[in-house]
């Protein structure tokens, strides 16, 4: 039985490893071999094409030939070069019966020499040796299924089986030309079915240009959508051309892409995003999102941010790099996760707060973006600068108001980094950092201070808030859940028993377990609080995988199995692997590999549309003036705008239309090492 998706994929049985952070069960794992990456490459005026609109795109043995109103250009040994405007190739209708200004669009002959030809007033079909106008039938004995009589053709292709292919504005036609019509269109998965152009693959794949985009039908039956600046210079596609490699190329009102796949591994994959993470994103450790020099073009440079969750996304790739030596013992990977870690310990060192992790520090002189000297701390009638100079450093520069996020964040980075990498040397460092952190919380009735001597906005964690204060009942589950993890970390780190205390205290006077296990708010959808999901999973790997008592795990896994049941549509690969590592039980192994598979291999933030789309269902609900709309199932990850695992994934819309920032690859690299460190991948 194949496997859904595009992997060459074998199931195994792993007997998991013998280790802290391994149940002791037999895990399901896979065995992944090589898949096509998507790819394209995007060619614009920049590029050495003329500027404007191309509506002819041809091969032209070894290269390429376009044209357009402004130009020609041909494209043979990696570059572009441009001549005067080409002339459309003559249509070639050898079937008299065009009336006197009717002219011929595109022609395509059937088999049995039956010629179809679109013309600028409709569609015309060779009978008894002459062209005659065509007219979808509107009753029939043996058709398929209804013809919409306002369908209007676009362009004609005839495939190796001898099927006529007829493009519309309301999707496509494929019939024998007589009395068989099959209709493609949303109801079997046609993203959008304003067609314009289309053209067939060497392996039978279809490849159909139209208004807003292209959709790929693959010779195993998926559609794929490509819309959007990370796939073609403009979305009205005028023209395609099929490759002889199974790659198509795309004339556009803007310039002109290639369409392709390449074929890779996941560790190829992994080292693709590690090397981009390194080079453009580790900020003496730090590492996050970056700002482009130049949109689209991050090999220009780029702008360190300084974020408000320095923290949260260091501890991703903390993780990401634990993992990546757990299950390698690769140097680099121990190397890396030390200066990341310590980039982290840095935030608390520099703060001039015991206990207290700023959001993020840089140096004086140092050119990030994200600061703003004016800003303030959020709690209202507060009028304290956000950003502060160092008590320990005056070269230093720290964010304060801290949040859950945070400090999340940072539990789940010292939980693993502490079991999987810290040797002798570093544990009682690390044991004094946690110690420092849950003692500003304990001396605080659970609230984080800092230095403005009050709580932090959302750095709220006690009874008297989260159990008493009823704007707090969101925060109640999620924060809850924290607390304890936090407990049991450092009680799990620290060995004192002042911290097992305090968790036994929250659980049997304050019932924050039963308090975590109802952490994830799912109804109505429109609640739904993603970043939440990011953080309680975090959390609950945490304290699952340090906490001793089998009772408090029972209740523990309660709440994971609820959150998971809610999150498993989204085929998160961390969601599903937190899941499988703590439970044991399945966890959506291929689907996860799928998404894997399917991250874009560019991370910039490219825009994504996908509200035009007709194979897509959509809700909706206004609130307060503003309208809020998700899609009812989640897209391919490479049909959506790039984001963590904080990120809501039905969102349809979003990203910048020219790239001007770049993700790092810590959200796919802590699921990747993750699966492998677990065998819930084997390569």
């Amino acid at each position: 039985m194949a496997l859904p998706f595009n992997a060459l994929c074998t199931l195994t049985l792993m007997v998991a490893q013998t280790n802290p952070l391994t149940p002791k069960l037999p895990l399901p794992g896979l065995t992944v071999h090589q898949f096509p990456q998507r790819m394209s490459a995007r060619y614009t005026a920049a590029d050495g094409l003329p500027a404007g609109a191309f509506t002819i795109v041809r091969l032209e043995g070894a290269g390429v030939q376009v044209s357009g109103p402004a130009g020609s250009a041909l494209f043979t040994n990696g570059r572009w070069k441009s001549g005067p405007p080409v002339a459309a190739a003559a249509i070639d209708v050898s079937t008299p019966g065009l009336p006197t200004g009717v002219h011929a669009i595109q022609v395509a002959k059937a088999a049995d020499g039956t010629e179809w030809v679109v013309t600028d007033r409709g569609l015309y079909r060779s009978m008894a040796g002459r062209l005659r106008p065509f007219e979808f039938p509107t009753s029939y004995l043996t058709a398929q299924a209804t013809i919409n009589p306002d369908s209007i053709p676009s362009c004609v292709a005839v495939d190796a089986n001898n099927t006529v292919w007829i493009g519309t504005q309301l999707g496509i036609y494929a019939t024998d030309g007589a009395n068989w019509w099959n209709p493609i269109n949303r109801e079997e998965g046609l993203p959008f079915e304003d067609v314009t152009c289309m053209a067939f693959g060497p392996r039978g794949e279809l490849w159909v240009g139209t208004s807003q985009g292209v959709c790929r039908m693959t010779s195993a039956g998926r559609w794929m959508y490509y819309n959007g600046p990370r796939w073609l210079p403009n979305s009205r596609v005028n023209a395609i051309a099929a490759a002889p490699d199974g790659s198509a190329w795309v004339a556009t009102n803007d310039g002109v892409a290639h369409l392709y796949d390449r074929e890779m591994t996941l560790a190829q994959k992994a080292e693709h995003y590690q090397k981009i993470t390194d080079e453009r994103h580790n900020r003496y450790g730090f590492v996050t999102e970056s700002i482009l020099k130049v949109p689209g073009r991050p090999e220009k440079g780029v702008t360190y941010e300084a974020s408000d969750n320095d923290g949260l996304w260091t501890a991703v790739y903390v993780g990401a790099e634990s993992f990546r030596w757990a299950a390698t013992h690769d140097p680099k990977a121990r190397e890396l996760a030390h200066k990341s870690m310590w980039a982290m310990m840095d935030l608390m060192n520099y703060s001039g707060v015991p206990g207290f992790p700023a959001r993020a520090i840089f140096h004086k002189g140092e050119t990030v973006d994200g600061y703003d000297p004016n800003e303030t701390v959020r709690l209202p009638g507060e009028t304290d600068k956000i950003w502060y100079q160092s008590p320990v450093d005056p070269n230093v520069m720290c964010k304060q108001d801290t949040s859950s996020d945070e400090l999340d964040g940072h539990f789940f980075a010292y939980s693993v980094y502490y079991d999987l990498v810290a040797d002798a040397a570093e544990k009682p460092i690390l044991a004094a950092h946690v110690r420092a952190i849950m003692d500003n919380l304990l001396s605080h009735n659970y609230n984080l201070v800092g230095p403005t001597g009050r709580r932090t906005l959302w750095g709220v964690f006690g009874p008297q808030e989260l159990n008493d204060n009823p704007t707090w009942w969101e925060e109640r589950g999620l924060n809850s859940l924290s607390a304890l993890t936090y407990l049991t970390v450092t009680a799990h780190i620290t060995g004192d028993p002042k911290y097992t205390a305090a968790l036994k205290d929250l659980i049997e006077h304050h019932h924050y377990l039963l308090n975590s296990v109802y952490e994830k708010i799912a109804d109505p959808w429109y609640m739904e609080n993603h970043s939440d999901d990011q953080m309680a999973f975090m959390s609950r790997w945490a304290i699952t995988h340090t906490t001793t008592d089998p009772a408090t795990r029972t209740q523990l896994i309660l709440g994971l199995n609820r959150s998971w049941k809610s999150a498993r549509p989204e085929r998160s690969p961390f969601f599903n692997f937190v899941y499988g590592s703590v439970t044991g039980a399945p966890c959506d192994v291929p689907q996860a590999v799928q998404s894997l598979e399917d991250w874009p291999w560019e991370l910039m933030n490219w825009q994504c549309t996908n509200t035009q789309r007709a194979d897509v269902g959509f809700r909706s609900v206004n609130i307060d003036a503003d309208t809020k709309v998700e899609t009812t199932r989640v897209l391919p990850y490479s049909e959506r705008v790039i984001m963590q695992w904080n990120g809501n994934p039905y969102e349809p819309n979003g990203g910048s239309v020219n790239g001007n920032a770049e993700d790092d690859g810590s959200a796919w690299l802590l699921p990747y090492w993750m699966g492998r460190y677990y065998g819930f991948i084997r390569e």
